[in-house]
């Protein structure tokens, strides 16, 4: 009888499968409890959701099987995985574990694998935040007829800071970091709507290094020089140099400059146009007594601070 020959298409699939295998992804993340095992590891399960995250993210979780049912499940994930063996409980309970574990503590891990694998410099670092709108009816307590968009962003701020309050308090230490989904600076102008927010630290390539989930109305002031400590500081301890943070021109002004000064890591930044040619408050502020620092005029504008 002649054989028969099945085309498979993995398009941009295969190519992310192969990074996502040559980083070591499943790998790494079966390492850290290698004692669970289930049909679907924790590790493939996640790779996975990477994949469908490129072209079905929109979708819901018992919907995933449905778009790897023409994919060729076997070549992209390992042999023995089917379509049907992702279903919602195999993706909720990687997410779970995902929580559970720290997602930034884990894609700090495989970051690092990933420069190791690919040869990535973090010579250059760049930050910034984005935001991640949600729809949906909150349960606030308000009266019926009252849940204006006024109204509900103010009992979301009151929440927000009694939340603030226990957390300072100490209760739940140790308990897995819960963002609060509340209002904030909306870059969609959707002020209506509750947010989380994610800091992101990327090479200068762009391949994402760092990662931390965020409050919802979380200020860029304290968080994204907390991202770039959170990756330059541990790069030691791996063999490697920390880079130089480049800042956007919104990070001249005092109030961002100080903390990155006390830092001490190596950053540069654009001098606003405002600053007339280096003169007048903002540049001033930016000048360092101690001499870490340095700033170039209007014919060079750049603001170079360095360590002593």
């Amino acid at each position: 009888m002649a054989s028969r020959d099945v085309v498979e298409h993995l398009n941009h699939l295969g190519i992310v499968a192969e990074v996502c295998r040559e980083s070591g992804v499943a790998d790494w993340l079966d390492e850290q409890e290698p004692g669970k095992r289930h049909q679907v590891s924790v590790g493939t399960a996640t790779t996975a959701m990477v994949l469908n995250g490129l072209g079905f993210s929109n979708r819901r979780l018992y919907l995933v099987p449905q778009f790897f049912a023409d994919q060729p499940v076997a070549h992209l994930l390992g042999a023995g995985i089917l379509a049907e063996d992702l279903n919602d409980d195999c993706v909720g309970r990687t997410l779970d574990w995902l929580y559970d574990h720290d997602v930034t503590r884990l894609f700090a891990g495989l970051a690092l694998r990933a420069r190791r694998a690919f040869g990535i410099a973090v010579g250059r670092l760049h930050a910034d935040t984005t935001a991640f709108s949600v729809h949906g009816q909150y349960a606030l307590d308000l009266p019926e007829g009252l849940e204006t968009p006024e109204r509900l962003k103010a009992a979301a701020q009151s929440g927000t800071a009694g939340a603030d309050a226990s957390s300072e308090d100490g209760e739940d230490a140790g308990a897995p970091t819960v963002i609060e989904g509340t209002y904030g600076y909306s870059r969609d102008h959707r002020e209506d709507l509750k947010q989380g927010m994610l800091a992101l630290v990327t090479s200068g390539e762009g391949v994402p290094q760092f990662l931390q989930p965020l409050d919802g109305n979380a200020s860029d002031k304290r968080t994204v020089l907390e991202a770039v400590q959170g990756l330059t500081q541990p790069l030691p301890m791996s063999g490697e140099t920390p880079g130089v943070y480049v800042a956007d021109r919104g990070r001249s002004s005092a109030e961002h400059m100080t903390p990155l000064i006390t830092a001490g890591g190596p950053w540069v930044s654009r001098v606003p146009e405002t600053s007339a040619g280096g003169a007048g408050p903002r540049a001033g502020a930016a000048r360092d007594p101690g001499g870490l620092a340095q700033q170039r005029r209007r014919d060079a504008p750049l603001v170079e601070p360095r360590a002593a």
